[in-house]
């Protein structure tokens, strides 16, 4: 049952602005990447289901790695060493830095998804 009256967009929004789908008030993280189990506003259970967001999680994960797999074949550094190095940190910057947004994402479609319940 698909929330009334909220559209995808309004839930993707709220998602990546790491706010609860539902009222858009609550947090979604205590901290950078831990999420609440319920919203603190609201009460709605986050991850009804434990590993609901997974499979957004490891899609956009691997997204993300064959973005930069194919920078690696498309960028030719002088230095190899150096090349490595800013692949490492790429990387840790697009994956890990991005990691609470997709989390955001992730909660926000499992919500509207599969709406209250």
């Amino acid at each position: 049952m698909k929330p009334r009256g909220l559209t995808l967009l309004q839930a993707l929004s709220r998602g990546l602005r790491l706010h609860c789908p539902r009222c858009g008030e609550g947090r979604l993280f205590a901290g950078w990447n831990r999420l609440f189990e319920v919203c603190p506003v609201c009460g709605l259970d986050f991850e009804r289901r434990l590993g609901d967001t997974w499979f957004f999680m490891y899609m956009s994960t691997a997204g993300l790695s064959g973005v930069l797999v194919v920078a690696m074949f498309l960028i030719h550094p002088r230095v190899v060493w150096i090349g490595q190095v800013l692949v490492c940190l790429a990387a840790v910057a697009v994956i890990g830095l991005s990691l609470p947004y997709r989390k955001g994402i992730a909660v926000a479609l499992d919500y509207w998804i599969e709406g209250d319940g």
